[in-house]
């Protein structure tokens, strides 16, 4: 067909469509007027070129043959040659997967007498590469209504599909975060109205997401109320504000909360997004936690010097990665060599480890667990190795189904054996606060030592500091044979000596027992042991002796941490030392305490009691909780009240040195006394000590 006739036809069809909408009917003189615009068809023919749209002019027919292609159909690598005599069919365009629905198209519109209609589909290149497309096509009638071809104007819209793309990514992962955030996450508008809330902002605050979407911040705490004009101004000068408040949930409980807000765009406009921690947990177990959170500063400063990464994984053969943070150049790697389909998360770990990471991912996803810890290898774009620890959170669909792996990697390779080490004090502190048994104490001692590669067995020593002897305390992984010969060193022995010596012996079993002259048992399996002296301030209050039933002689590196180990083994075993000691000297003192006869009373400067002995319980027959915290002056007749105010005041100030004001007992009998008062200390803290004597008339009548 000729570009005349092609130009003729679109004017045609599409004063057609237009008049069948406007009832009115063109004439041939406007169509006169706009091939007047142009000065020839050589003018039309550059118009059609230079057009975003590639025209196709196709036959009513199978495969829809093209009669007519605008030149600039080489935006796809054709050329119009191509299609000459039929030999290259515009469905030969169509991309396989959407060529059935392209046909669907054109019948459904056909059927209805359509004359215009647009669709988007893929065509394929030239060179075989993907492109979207829109299709805007005009249908042409002949004689009989019967379509006579096709007029499309084909416009690629691939940036525009990938676009769109990437924003339902976009939204897809700011739901799946929302969702599934441990805190509660609302977004609200400059008036505080709440236009998105997650579940776990509904869970937590007891409404249903319609009642939750209907209330403002004013609703939820009362004090915020007051101050949200001046926090939003804040919010909008700096971008975003944290503070701590409270929420009061629908059945009136308080819930106290951190509130982290942001400004945000949403829907087009300006929001702000606020993130709720609940902080419950934290106010519970501040005091109890004091310990935990040294340990937790050292842990915490660890992780803030370490590389972390974050991954947003699909649940697919070697997991593609949808997100990941821009700090995987720890490893060399850049965020689009991920999220551009070059490397799977898979591809980055060591071929060694692949499957156990794979086998565990699969167990637990089958377990149900939400969340796994794994530590494995990776490799680096350059191709070394390194240690990483991953936390898994294991995102599920609502049949269950796993739909997202969020995944954080934390390189470890160079503290992995400090933080073996970290562990095992951790241990150690849970082994001393969780018992006060200490048999069961020692015996935890041990198993923190036996966590150390190669050894596998062994047992702790305590000294007899009077005779020197070693006793076994507890054991394990020892056979009776061996128990039978080692058991007990008496104060001379080679044993005793090498432990008084002060420094570890690495020897092999059999060296050990040339030493101690016992024979080697046949059947054992014993090899590589190590002896370790356990010192506390200096002296020596055990030893350790561990066995590797594999190895032939301890690493140098296992020996630096089992002589660190020794050494806090040493201070745990000292402290429990003192603190038995410390116990029989409290016991023996509040055994002299009880046993005294005059009334004893530690009075706190605003004069209440903060302890008393027995005597004055069973004389004056006060429980010892009816006595604590009451004022010392209410013990005394209500008619001599003043006088043993000041009576008190003088001794206090030392102007006194007794004073001789009665006792009144619960029944409201007086009890005669003679009393004193010195300054003292109780548990660190300044107090008065009161000691009276009651009378020997007192005495008697008792």
């Amino acid at each position: 067909m000729s570009l005349k006739n092609l130009a003729r036809g679109i004017i045609i069809s599409r004063n057609g469509f237009q008049n069948s909408f406007s009832g009115k009917k063109k004439t041939g003189s406007e169509k006169t007027d706009f091939f007047e615009v142009f000065g020839s068809f050589d003018e039309l023919g550059a118009v059609f070129e230079n057009i975003p749209s590639v025209i196709f002019l196709r036959k009513a027919e199978a495969g829809f043959p093209v009669e007519f292609v605008s030149a600039n159909v080489s935006h796809f690598g054709y050329e119009a040659a191509d299609f000459k005599d039929g030999n290259l069919l515009y469905s030969d365009l169509i991309h396989p997967e959407d060529l059935e629905a392209f046909g669907f198209g054109i019948i459904s519109n056909s059927e209805r007498g359509i004359r215009g209609y647009t669709q988007k589909y893929r065509v394929l290149t030239k060179a075989g590469k993907v492109r979207w497309v829109e299709d805007r096509t005009l249908v042409r009638y002949g004689q009989k209504g019967r379509i006579r071809d096709y007029i499309g104007f084909i416009r690629d819209i691939t940036e525009e599909k990938e676009l769109e793309e990437k924003l339902e990514y976009s939204e897809k992962k700011f739901k799946a975060l929302m969702e599934y955030s441990d805190d509660a996450i609302i977004i609200h508008d400059r008036d505080g109205k709440f236009l998105e809330a997650n579940e776990t902002s509904c869970k937590r605050l007891g409404y249903s997401k319609e009642e939750l979407l209907q209330m403002t911040p004013y609703d939820l705490d009362a004090k915020y109320k007051k101050s949200l004009p001046k926090q939003f101004k804040r919010i909008y000068r700096d971008g975003k504000a944290t503070f701590e408040t409270v929420h009061v949930r629908k059945d009136g409980a308080v819930i106290p909360i951190k509130l982290s807000t942001h400004i945000m765009e949403y829907d087009g406009k300006t929001m702000v997004l606020t993130v709720a921690k609940d902080m419950r947990e934290q106010k519970r177990t501040k005091e109890d936690l004091l310990y935990a959170m040294k340990v937790r500063k050292v842990l915490e400063t660890v992780v803030n010097n370490s590389p972390v990464v974050v991954f947003l994984c699909l649940p697919e053969h070697k997991w593609p990665v949808e997100f990941i943070s821009e700090n995987i150049s720890k490893f060399g790697y850049s965020v689009e060599d991920f999220t551009g389909g070059k490397l799977l998360f898979g591809d980055i770990i060591h071929p060694s480890d692949f499957e156990k990471v794979k086998d565990s991912l699969m167990r637990n996803c089958s377990e149900g667990k939400t969340d796994f810890t794994l530590e494995y290898r990776i490799l680096t774009k350059d191709g070394q190795v390194r240690w990483v620890d991953e936390r898994t959170f294991i995102q599920t669909d609502e049949k269950g189904d796993t739909s997202y792996l969020q995944c954080v990697i934390m390189d470890i390779t160079e503290r992995k054996q400090e933080s073996d080490f970290l562990r095992i004090q951790c241990d150690l502190g849970i082994a001393l606060i969780t018992t006060d048994d200490f048999k069961e104490t020692f015996k935890q001692l041990l198993e923190l030592a036996l966590q150390v590669s190669p050894i596998d067995s062994g047992c702790l020593y305590l000294i007899n500091k009077e005779t020197g002897d070693l006793s076994m305390e507890t054991q394990r992984g020892l056979s009776p044979s061996f128990l039978k010969f080692a058991s007990h060193y008496d104060g001379n022995s080679v044993m005793a000596r090498l432990a008084r010596n002060g420094q570890p012996v690495y020897k092999h079993h059999s060296e050990i027992c040339s030493l101690t002259n016992v024979k080697l048992q046949p059947h054992e399996t014993l090899k590589a042991t190590a002896f370790l002296p356990i010192l506390y301030k200096g002296e020596l209050v055990a030893a350790l002796k561990l066995i590797s039933r594999t190895e032939d002689e301890i690493p140098e590196t296992a020996r630096k941490v089992l002589e660190t180990i020794a050494t806090e083994i040493g201070v745990a075993i000292g402290r429990v030392m003192e603190k038995t000691e410390l116990k029989k000297t409290c016991n023996d003192l509040e055994a002299l305490f009880n046993a005294l006869n005059d009334f004893l009373f530690i009075v706190d400067v605003d004069g209440c009691i903060a302890q008393c002995n027995q005597a004055v319980s069973k004389k004056l027959g006060y429980s010892p909780e009816e006595l604590k915290g009451k004022s010392i002056i209410s013990l005394h007749p209500q008619n001599k009240l003043l006088e043993a105010a000041g009576n008190f005041s003088q001794l206090l100030a030392g102007k006194k040195s007794s004073c001789t004001i009665p006792f009144v007992s619960k029944k409201g009998i007086e009890v005669p006394a003679e009393t004193r008062i010195s300054r003292g200390k109780w548990k660190g803290r300044e107090v008065f000590i009161s000691l009276s004597r009651p009378s020997e008339e007192a005495e008697r009548e008792e």
